[in-house]
Protein backbone atom coordinates (compact mmCIF):
# COMPACT_ATOMS: atom_id res chain seq x y z
CA UNK A 1 0.00 0.00 0.00
CA UNK A 2 1.70 3.47 -1.26
CA UNK A 3 1.60 6.34 0.87
CA UNK A 4 0.98 9.67 -1.00
CA UNK A 5 2.81 12.92 0.56
CA UNK A 6 0.83 16.16 -0.11
CA UNK A 7 2.19 19.36 -1.06
CA UNK A 8 0.68 20.55 2.19
CA UNK A 9 2.59 18.43 4.41
CA UNK A 10 5.73 19.16 2.24
CA UNK A 11 5.59 22.42 2.88
CA UNK A 12 4.28 21.56 6.69
CA UNK A 13 7.68 19.86 7.71
CA UNK A 14 9.87 22.09 5.51
CA UNK A 15 8.56 25.60 7.55
CA UNK A 16 9.08 23.41 10.77
CA UNK A 17 12.79 22.70 9.80
CA UNK A 18 13.35 26.44 8.89
CA UNK A 19 11.62 27.52 12.07
CA UNK A 20 14.09 25.29 14.07
CA UNK A 21 17.09 26.55 12.25
CA UNK A 22 16.55 29.75 13.21
CA UNK A 23 15.69 29.50 16.46
CA UNK A 24 18.77 27.26 16.93
CA UNK A 25 20.99 30.29 14.63
CA UNK A 26 18.86 32.70 17.16
CA UNK A 27 20.45 30.89 20.19
CA UNK A 28 23.74 30.34 18.91
CA UNK A 29 24.21 34.00 18.04
CA UNK A 30 22.98 34.68 21.85
CA UNK A 31 25.33 32.50 23.56
CA UNK A 32 28.37 34.13 21.36
CA UNK A 33 26.87 37.39 21.97
CA UNK A 34 27.15 36.43 26.11
CA UNK A 35 30.26 35.04 25.51
CA UNK A 36 31.93 38.27 23.78
CA UNK A 37 30.75 40.54 26.35
CA UNK A 38 32.11 38.28 29.65
CA UNK A 39 35.54 38.25 27.67
CA UNK A 40 35.68 41.81 27.42
CA UNK A 41 34.59 43.04 30.64
CA UNK A 42 37.26 40.25 31.84
CA UNK A 43 39.99 41.84 29.73
CA UNK A 44 39.59 45.13 29.76
CA UNK A 45 41.26 45.90 32.90
CA UNK A 46 44.04 43.91 31.88
CA UNK A 47 44.17 45.66 28.80
CA UNK A 48 43.62 49.61 30.00
CA UNK A 49 46.88 48.45 32.27
CA UNK A 50 48.57 47.43 29.17
CA UNK A 51 47.03 51.12 27.49
CA UNK A 52 48.28 53.32 30.12
CA UNK A 53 51.38 52.05 30.50
CA UNK A 54 52.33 51.98 27.01
CA UNK A 55 51.20 55.76 26.19
CA UNK A 56 53.24 59.25 26.07
CA UNK A 57 54.23 60.30 29.52
CA UNK A 58 52.57 63.68 30.64
CA UNK A 59 49.35 62.57 28.69
CA UNK A 60 46.39 61.72 31.50
CA UNK A 61 44.30 58.64 29.74
CA UNK A 62 41.89 60.25 31.84
CA UNK A 63 41.95 63.49 29.41
CA UNK A 64 42.30 61.91 26.37
CA UNK A 65 41.10 58.40 26.63
CA UNK A 66 42.05 55.86 24.17
CA UNK A 67 42.13 52.27 23.24
CA UNK A 68 45.59 51.41 21.98
CA UNK A 69 49.13 51.81 23.42
CA UNK A 70 50.98 55.06 21.95
CA UNK A 71 54.13 54.55 22.77
CA UNK A 72 56.13 51.33 23.01
CA UNK A 73 59.67 53.49 23.93
CA UNK A 74 57.38 54.62 27.05
CA UNK A 75 56.46 51.41 28.08
CA UNK A 76 59.53 50.06 28.04
CA UNK A 77 61.05 53.05 30.38
CA UNK A 78 58.41 52.12 32.54
CA UNK A 79 59.38 48.62 32.23
CA UNK A 80 63.25 49.57 32.99
CA UNK A 81 62.36 51.90 35.70
CA UNK A 82 60.65 49.46 37.87
CA UNK A 83 63.46 46.90 37.60
CA UNK A 84 66.15 49.54 38.27
CA UNK A 85 64.88 51.47 40.70
CA UNK A 86 62.98 49.09 43.10
CA UNK A 87 63.57 45.76 43.97
CA UNK A 88 61.32 44.21 41.83
CA UNK A 89 63.79 40.94 40.38
CA UNK A 90 63.87 39.97 43.78
CA UNK A 91 60.48 39.85 44.60
CA UNK A 92 59.83 37.70 41.67
CA UNK A 93 62.23 35.68 42.93
CA UNK A 94 61.09 35.06 46.28
CA UNK A 95 57.43 35.24 45.01
CA UNK A 96 58.15 32.09 42.36
CA UNK A 97 59.91 30.14 45.16
CA UNK A 98 57.25 30.55 47.53
CA UNK A 99 54.46 30.15 45.20
CA UNK A 100 56.35 27.01 43.17
CA UNK A 101 57.42 25.19 46.83
CA UNK A 102 53.24 25.81 48.26
CA UNK A 103 52.18 24.29 45.17
CA UNK A 104 55.01 20.99 45.41
CA UNK A 105 54.13 20.72 48.98
CA UNK A 106 50.26 21.01 48.62
CA UNK A 107 50.37 18.64 46.00
CA UNK A 108 52.52 16.13 47.51
CA UNK A 109 50.68 16.20 51.18
CA UNK A 110 47.38 16.25 50.14
CA UNK A 111 47.55 13.62 47.03
CA UNK A 112 49.13 11.24 49.64
CA UNK A 113 46.56 11.78 52.70
CA UNK A 114 43.96 11.41 49.46
CA UNK A 115 45.42 8.35 48.34
CA UNK A 116 44.49 6.98 51.90
CA UNK A 117 41.14 8.72 52.64
CA UNK A 118 40.11 7.59 49.39
CA UNK A 119 41.37 3.92 49.01
CA UNK A 120 41.46 2.77 52.47
CA UNK A 121 40.16 1.80 55.55
CA UNK A 122 41.73 2.88 59.33
CA UNK A 123 40.37 3.99 62.47
CA UNK A 124 39.13 7.28 63.09
CA UNK A 125 38.79 7.73 59.53
CA UNK A 126 35.77 9.77 59.72
CA UNK A 127 36.32 11.39 62.51
CA UNK A 128 39.56 12.93 60.82
CA UNK A 129 37.83 13.90 57.49
CA UNK A 130 34.97 15.32 59.43
CA UNK A 131 37.69 17.41 61.35
CA UNK A 132 39.39 18.57 57.51
CA UNK A 133 36.04 19.52 56.87
CA UNK A 134 35.11 21.51 59.73
CA UNK A 135 38.22 23.17 58.99
CA UNK A 136 37.01 24.72 55.44
CA UNK A 137 34.44 26.54 57.55
CA UNK A 138 36.80 28.38 59.73
CA UNK A 139 37.62 31.81 58.00
CA UNK A 140 41.35 32.16 57.66
CA UNK A 141 41.28 35.13 59.44
CA UNK A 142 40.98 33.38 62.74
CA UNK A 143 44.21 31.32 62.23
CA UNK A 144 46.74 33.91 61.43
CA UNK A 145 47.39 34.93 65.12
CA UNK A 146 47.89 31.35 65.94
CA UNK A 147 50.12 30.77 63.08
CA UNK A 148 51.99 34.11 63.31
CA UNK A 149 53.05 33.06 66.77
CA UNK A 150 53.73 29.39 66.33
CA UNK A 151 55.77 31.00 63.57
CA UNK A 152 57.46 33.32 66.04
CA UNK A 153 58.39 30.15 68.44
CA UNK A 154 59.93 28.26 65.59
CA UNK A 155 62.33 31.42 64.44
CA UNK A 156 60.70 31.34 61.15
CA UNK A 157 60.03 35.08 60.41
CA UNK A 158 61.60 36.64 57.35
CA UNK A 159 62.11 32.75 56.31
CA UNK A 160 61.12 30.82 53.06
CA UNK A 161 59.65 28.02 55.03
CA UNK A 162 58.06 30.87 57.22
CA UNK A 163 56.27 31.61 54.45
CA UNK A 164 55.56 28.11 53.06
CA UNK A 165 55.35 25.22 55.41
CA UNK A 166 51.99 27.08 57.18
CA UNK A 167 49.98 27.41 53.62
CA UNK A 168 51.45 23.05 53.30
CA UNK A 169 47.79 21.90 54.82
CA UNK A 170 45.17 22.23 52.55
CA UNK A 171 42.04 20.95 53.59
CA UNK A 172 40.40 22.40 50.20
CA UNK A 173 42.87 20.38 47.91
CA UNK A 174 42.71 17.25 50.01
CA UNK A 175 38.62 17.06 49.52
CA UNK A 176 39.25 17.75 46.33
CA UNK A 177 41.52 15.05 45.49
CA UNK A 178 39.63 12.62 47.41
CA UNK A 179 36.63 12.68 45.25
CA UNK A 180 38.74 12.16 41.92
CA UNK A 181 40.63 9.33 43.69
CA UNK A 182 37.47 7.61 44.82
CA UNK A 183 36.89 7.37 41.22
CA UNK A 184 40.05 5.17 41.00
CA UNK A 185 38.49 0.73 40.33
CA UNK A 186 39.17 -1.14 43.16
CA UNK A 187 40.67 -3.91 40.61
CA UNK A 188 43.04 -1.59 39.46
CA UNK A 189 44.97 -1.78 43.05
CA UNK A 190 44.69 -4.96 43.51
CA UNK A 191 46.12 -5.93 40.21
CA UNK A 192 48.52 -3.49 41.27
CA UNK A 193 49.56 -5.39 44.45
CA UNK A 194 49.35 -8.89 42.60
CA UNK A 195 51.67 -7.57 40.56
CA UNK A 196 54.19 -6.88 43.74
CA UNK A 197 53.90 -3.39 43.56
CA UNK A 198 54.19 -1.65 46.92
CA UNK A 199 51.97 0.60 49.12
CA UNK A 200 53.75 3.82 47.77
CA UNK A 201 54.43 2.46 44.54
CA UNK A 202 50.80 1.86 44.08
CA UNK A 203 50.17 5.46 45.11
CA UNK A 204 53.35 6.58 42.88
CA UNK A 205 52.68 4.67 39.48
CA UNK A 206 48.52 3.78 39.78
CA UNK A 207 46.58 7.07 42.09
CA UNK A 208 48.85 10.41 40.66
CA UNK A 209 48.72 9.21 36.68
CA UNK A 210 44.66 8.80 36.91
CA UNK A 211 44.58 11.90 39.13
CA UNK A 212 46.73 13.77 36.67
CA UNK A 213 44.16 16.65 35.65
CA UNK A 214 42.99 17.21 39.37
CA UNK A 215 46.63 17.54 39.82
CA UNK A 216 46.64 20.19 37.61
CA UNK A 217 44.06 22.00 38.51
CA UNK A 218 44.89 22.09 42.24
CA UNK A 219 48.21 23.49 41.05
CA UNK A 220 46.89 26.37 39.45
CA UNK A 221 44.31 27.24 41.88
CA UNK A 222 46.57 27.14 44.51
CA UNK A 223 49.18 29.03 42.30
CA UNK A 224 46.39 32.23 41.66
CA UNK A 225 46.24 32.11 45.50
CA UNK A 226 49.79 31.84 46.67
CA UNK A 227 50.86 34.26 43.80
CA UNK A 228 48.35 36.81 45.19
CA UNK A 229 48.44 36.47 48.92
CA UNK A 230 49.25 39.46 50.37
CA UNK A 231 48.52 39.41 53.96
CA UNK A 232 50.58 35.93 55.62
CA UNK A 233 53.50 37.64 53.91
CA UNK A 234 52.69 41.29 54.97
CA UNK A 235 52.83 39.68 58.67
CA UNK A 236 55.81 36.53 58.56
CA UNK A 237 57.92 38.18 56.42
CA UNK A 238 58.06 42.57 56.96
CA UNK A 239 62.21 42.46 55.89
CA UNK A 240 62.30 44.24 52.47
CA UNK A 241 64.68 41.32 51.48
CA UNK A 242 61.77 39.07 51.59
CA UNK A 243 59.28 40.74 50.02
CA UNK A 244 56.96 39.71 47.43
CA UNK A 245 55.46 40.88 44.40
CA UNK A 246 52.28 41.62 46.29
CA UNK A 247 53.96 43.58 49.20
CA UNK A 248 56.12 46.00 46.36
CA UNK A 249 53.04 46.44 44.19
CA UNK A 250 50.82 47.80 47.50
CA UNK A 251 53.96 50.27 48.30
CA UNK A 252 53.40 51.36 44.67
CA UNK A 253 49.77 51.78 45.58
CA UNK A 254 50.49 53.59 48.74
CA UNK A 255 48.33 56.83 49.24
CA UNK A 256 51.40 58.60 49.87
CA UNK A 257 54.08 57.02 47.16
CA UNK A 258 54.16 60.08 45.52
CA UNK A 259 54.65 58.10 42.29
CA UNK A 260 52.99 58.68 38.80
CA UNK A 261 49.89 56.92 37.67
CA UNK A 262 52.21 54.68 34.88
CA UNK A 263 54.39 53.80 36.70
CA UNK A 264 51.90 52.16 39.33
CA UNK A 265 50.36 50.03 36.58
CA UNK A 266 53.54 49.58 35.19
CA UNK A 267 54.19 47.48 38.66
CA UNK A 268 50.21 46.01 38.64
CA UNK A 269 50.74 44.96 34.93
CA UNK A 270 54.24 42.86 35.87
CA UNK A 271 52.59 41.47 38.52
CA UNK A 272 49.89 40.42 36.21
CA UNK A 273 51.99 39.05 33.33
CA UNK A 274 52.81 35.26 35.25
CA UNK A 275 49.62 34.33 36.75
CA UNK A 276 48.47 34.94 32.98
CA UNK A 277 51.22 32.62 31.22
CA UNK A 278 50.60 30.21 33.75
CA UNK A 279 46.89 30.22 33.28
CA UNK A 280 46.98 30.13 29.15
CA UNK A 281 49.26 27.21 29.26
CA UNK A 282 47.70 25.28 31.56
CA UNK A 283 44.02 26.28 30.61
CA UNK A 284 43.16 22.82 28.46
CA UNK A 285 44.44 21.06 31.57
CA UNK A 286 42.26 22.99 33.73
CA UNK A 287 38.90 22.80 31.82
CA UNK A 288 39.39 19.01 31.43
CA UNK A 289 39.56 18.75 35.19
CA UNK A 290 36.37 20.96 36.21
CA UNK A 291 34.96 19.06 33.42
CA UNK A 292 36.18 15.46 34.93
CA UNK A 293 35.23 16.58 38.41
CA UNK A 294 31.31 17.43 37.35
CA UNK A 295 30.90 14.13 35.85
CA UNK A 296 32.89 11.78 38.54
CA UNK A 297 31.55 13.84 41.79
Amino acid sequence: MSTTVTPAATLSSASASIASRRSVSIATILKWLVAICVAIVAVFPIWWMFNVVFSHPGVPISINPRLYPTSLSAGLNNILTIFTETDYLRAYYVSVMYTLLTIIGILLFSSMAAFEFAQFQFPGKNLLFGIVMISLMVPKAVTIIPTYLLTVQLGWLNTMQGLVVPGLASAFGLFMLIQFMKSIPAEMIEAARLDGANHFQIYWHVAIPLSKNALITLAILTFMSTWGNYIWPLIVAPSPTMYTVGQVVGLFNAPYSHTTVDIVMTANLLAAVPPLIFFLIFQRQIVEGIAHSGTKG
